[in-house]
């Protein structure tokens, strides 16, 4: 049977004191240098160093456990949001416990609970409410708590979100020069999440300092979705479809395939992409791709920090990649 690789192997080989590693899987970076944090990581991936998390748990009172709660994760967002959480929390040692909301502020809170009886020493949270007051008892609580995604009214808590501006308003441009006259953003409800919120009042404010028509979908995707869809596509002003999110932007695609729209010489069509599959579709789909798995490498890299030291309230914004096609 193979030996277990021990700390003072990985010291040895990486050239630094086993202090040194110890702190690297802890996270107290200190004066470390990113070259020395470059070479622990390579050769704790080399050697294939686990270390003994029960020993040192017991040792130090730690659990090395992040709660890391999403509003949904059926979706692609959340998918590579925890896939990125996961690839920066491996490397120094901690374990997730992931949570789904299923958009239920109730159970979002029982989970939150779920994971403050296992004694997590963090918490990454994408709210399933905009409001502060649900997660208040967590400041009670005296623990580390992230947001991805979205914030809370009022701000209390640092965030790492997408940038929701800057590639809104590179769209925006081509749509005005190609002369729509109406821009439709179809949209779950606004309320539940603050992003939402930014991107319609983004396109509602360009579009109407260019006197464009700015109208407003909300949608739960299943309140006669296509129906809706139709009526304001059937309109004579030349309109543009804006979907808030990727699950919205599927659906929208799903329905002008189906009644075989023509994109974009009947209707334009652009939006938030969480999928990546726009490429795919029509003549290729003009989308913002948020960068979900680095917003989760950003997201597990910050609560690392915040575990170390004392919590600032910052937002830290993580940009788009715009993808030019043919849909406008």
């Amino acid at each position: 049977m193979k030996k277990k690789v021990t700390i003072n192997q990985v010291a040895e080989q990486a050239g630094v004191s086993k202090t040194t590693i110890s702190r690297f899987l802890n996270g107290h970076y200190g004066n470390m240098s990113q070259e020395t944090k470059e070479k622990i990581a390579t050769v704790i991936e080399e050697l294939k160093y686990r270390p003994n998390r029960q020993a040192q748990a017991l040792k130090s009172k730690r659990s090395y456990l992040i709660g890391v709660v999403v509003a949904d994760i059926s979706n692609m967002y959340s998918s590579l949001l925890l896939k990125g959480i996961g690839e920066v929390l491996g490397k120094h040692g901690y374990q997730m416990i992931i949570m789904d909301a299923a958009n239920s502020i109730e159970q979002e809170h029982d989970l939150l609970e779920k994971l403050l009886d296992q004694s997590v020493e963090a918490i990454i949270l994408q709210p399933a409410s905009r409001e502060a007051q649900h997660y208040e008892f967590l400041k009670e609580r005296n623990i580390p708590l992230l947001l991805v995604d979205r914030q809370t009214a009022p701000v209390q808590w640092p965030a790492v979100v997408t940038d929701n501006v800057a590639s809104i308003k590179q769209i925006m441009q081509a749509v005005i020069r190609e002369k729509y006259q109406k821009v439709v953003v179809v949209s779950e409800p606004l309320k539940e999440a603050t992003t939402r919120e930014i991107r319609y009042e983004t396109v509602k404010s360009l579009a109407e300092e260019a006197g464009m028509e700015a109208f407003l979908l909300e949608t739960t995707l299943e309140d006669a979705f296509n129906q809706r869809i139709q009526e304001q596509i059937q309109q004579p002003k030349k309109t543009l479809l804006f979907a808030s999110n990727g699950r919205v932007l599927m659906a929208l695609l799903t329905f002008l395939v189906e009644e075989k729209i023509s994109i974009p010489e009947t209707v334009g069509v652009t939006g938030f992409d969480d999928w990546n599959l726009t490429a795919l579709v029509g003549p290729g789909i003009t989308s913002i791709e948020q960068q979900s798995q680095a917003i989760g490498q950003t997201a597990a890299e910050k609560i690392l920090q915040l575990l170390q030291k004392e919590e600032t309230i910052e937002e830290t914004v993580v940009p788009t990649k715009l993808r030019w096609r043919h849909s406008i």
